[in-house]
């Protein structure tokens, strides 16, 4: 949905920078329990895979935030 002068999304990213929030927490879990049952080398770098996935996912998130806030502070 647009808003018609602008042009612009106006559905606000903070739902959508708590469900990148949440998925990264739900990955690092999922890491912890990797490493913590690790016996093999690729399980540990499963467990820095999910670590990586886990970083990403929480930059998207921030980024998702700076957007919902840069759109609050313009209206």
């Amino acid at each position: 949905m647009t808003s018609r002068e602008t042009h612009e999304p106006t559905v606000h990213s903070r739902g959508i920078a708590t469900v990148f929030f949440c998925g990264a927490v739900i990955v690092l879990m999922f890491s912890v329990l990797t490493f913590g049952n690790a016996t093999d080398w690729y399980e540990y770098v499963s467990g820095v895979v999910f670590v990586g996935l886990a970083a990403t996912l929480t930059y998207r998130g921030v980024l998702a935030l700076r957007t919902a806030r840069d759109a609050d502070a313009s209206l």
